[in-house]
Parts: structure tokens; C-alpha cells; sequence
């Protein structure tokens, strides 16, 4: 009984034939990367359940995206749940169905694009990691893929994976997040001490979380250092398996 309802659930006629359809080309596997295809094939399948249930009537819209950027960084001052509310909605009024899903073990992804029948696209992430600043950056290194036109049919962001394309969303993020200029003197500087970051924060209108993180991914500061200052995101569970038993 239950193989029969994971074969209607994710739509295989035989779950032998998974690791084929999910090494056929659409999903781009990285070299270098473990990645169990049942369980990316899993996933992305109740990914897109998920993403079938979320109706929109927007269309993609690129430009309105990028209008929506000050409103989305607006939310980094919020808490998990507003985030997530407040994503959702935004992302829906440019044509993007925006969901977030637990990290499955055998599926190292940070997030993944659709292009779907309707000319929408699905943005997933999943909270494998729950550090704001991590999330932060990841949500704006997809949206740096959308806006630099890396979604032919669908794209998934493996951990670990780098390319031209990478490097581009990343800087996208980082750049988004804080603006280049003013990190750059504010760098030259030399002062990392909290009433500095917290000074440069309020002027640039972000949370202290968001420099604290760049600059220990940056090696900066020793990841011990203002690590109190750091926000966690409990995000609500979305039960992939609903309906599974």
C-alpha cells in the first residue's frame, strides 16, 4: 500500500525509474556533489504539490521585482513568521510562488527556481541552516538568478556548487544586502568593534546580523565574536508527507 501511494504521489509508474527521470538533464547535477536522486526526485516532487496548492494571479514580472527589493529588505527587521507571510505575498505580486521547505538528507539544496506551465515561477528554499543571515543571503542570491536570467526550465542551488552563474547571484546577494561603496569604506576603516557595525547598520538600514555574518564569512571576525547578535529563524513546518502513511 504504501508503494502504490508514493508512485501516485510522485506521479512514477515504478520507483525504479526515479534515478533516470531525475538524472535526465532538467534537475543540473554537480559534479562533486552527493546527491541521492530518490531523494531529490522526492523532494522536488512535494515541491511542486506545495507549489500547486499556491494560486497566483500575477504574472512573472521582472521589473516589479526589482521595485520590491526595498519592501523584502524591509522584512529583515521582522520576525520568522512575518518573513515568511510577508515573502509570500511580495513574491506572488511579481508572479513567483514563494514557499519554504525542510532540508531533506540526500538533497543538499539551498533552493531551487521553476519555470511553471503558467509562466510563473516556483522559488523554494528550504531552512536546513536557520541563521537569518544565511537565509537572507540565500533568498537574494535566487532572486539574483531570476533578475540575471538563469531559469530556463528549472535550476537548483546545490551546496558546495560554483560557476559563473554562482558567482554572479552571489554577488548579486552580497551587494543587495550592503551596499558595495559603503562596505568598502567601511572596510578601509579597520574598526569591526560592535558600536561601529551597529553605527554602520543604522546608516545603511539593515540589521546588525547581516554585517556580523559578512564579516565572519569574510574571516573578519572569529565566529565566536558578536555571535549573541545573531537572529535564528524558527520557521513553520510544512509536512512534505502529508497524506503518506
Amino acid at each position: 500500500m504504501l508503494v502504490i501511494q508514493l508512485r501516485k504521489l510522485l506521479n512514477v509508474s515504478s520507483l525504479r525509474l526515479i534515478p533516470k527521470v531525475s538524472q535526465a538533464g532538467a534537475y543540473r547535477l554537480v559534479t562533486g556533489t552527493s546527491v541521492d536522486p530518490y531523494v531529490l526526485f522526492t523532494w522536488l516532487r512535494m515541491c511542486d504539490l506545495l507549489t500547486d496548492q499556491h494560486q497566483i494571479s500575477c504574472p512573472l514580472d521582472i521589473d516589479r521585482l526589482q521595485d520590491k527589493i526595498p519592501l523584502i529588505k524591509e522584512l529583515m527587521f521582522e520576525d520568522a513568521a512575518r518573513v515568511q507571510f510577508g515573502l509570500k505575498g511580495y513574491f506572488a505580486e511579481c508572479g513567483i510562488k514563494f514557499v519554504i521547505v525542510r532540508h531533506f538528507p540526500g538533497a543538499p539544496v539551498h533552493g531551487a527556481i521553476i519555470r511553471n506551465n503558467d509562466g510563473s515561477l516556483s522559488l523554494i528554499m528550504t531552512f536546513r541552516r536557520k541563521l537569518a543571515d544565511i537565509f537572507w543571503f540565500t533568498l537574494f542570491h535566487e532572486v539574483g538568478h531570476i533578475i540575471n536570467g538563469d531559469i530556463e526550465d528549472r535550476l537548483i542551488d546545490y551546496e558546495l556548487s560554483k560557476n559563473e552563474a554562482e558567482n554572479q547571484a552571489d554577488r548579486y546577494a552580497a551587494n543587495t544586502l550592503i551596499d558595495s561603496e559603503a562596505y568598502s569604506l567601511f572596510m578601509k576603516s579597520g574598526d569591526y568593534s560592535l558600536d561601529s557595525i551597529q553605527r554602520f547598520c543604522d546608516e545603511q538600514n539593515i540589521p546588525s546580523y547581516i554585517l556580523i555574518g559578512r564579516l565572519h564569512k569574510e574571516k573578519y571576525l572569529k565566529y565566536h565574536q558578536y555571535s549573541d547578535n545573531k537572529v535564528r529563524y524558527e520557521f513553520e513546518d510544512t509536512n512534505l508527507m502529508t497524506g503518506v502513511h
